[in-house]
């Protein structure tokens, strides 16, 4: 399995409207990408955020950013953003079971 850990730190007072986004992608990524394992959001502080990922393989990560719902709500959160998020890949030496 593949782990990814994405922080995104938010404009003031944009949270409300990056969350909205978010939300959708959530839900469009645990719908629709069979290989996505897990795709979740939470907030570290008022404005960070943590997405945690879960993939089968390299390739279901690939093909996470090529999907039509990733490049729709990524290209309308970016004016919600302080910054270029940090996004750190793993892969995972212990599997569950």
């Amino acid at each position: 399995m593949i782990g990814v850990m994405a922080t995104i730190t938010v404009k003031e007072e944009k949270e409300k409207e990056f969350q909205e986004i978010m939300k959708k992608l959530v839900i469009a990524v645990n719908l629709n990408e069979e290989d996505n394992l897990f795709y979740r959001l939470y907030k570290k502080s008022p404005f960070i955020y943590v997405v945690l990922e879960g993939y089968k393989n390299r390739e279901a990560l690939q093909n996470h950013t090529k999907t039509d719902h990733y490049k729709k709500y990524g290209k309308a959160m970016i004016e919600f953003l302080d910054g270029k998020p940090e996004v750190i890949i793993m892969d995972e030496l212990a599997p569950n079971k």
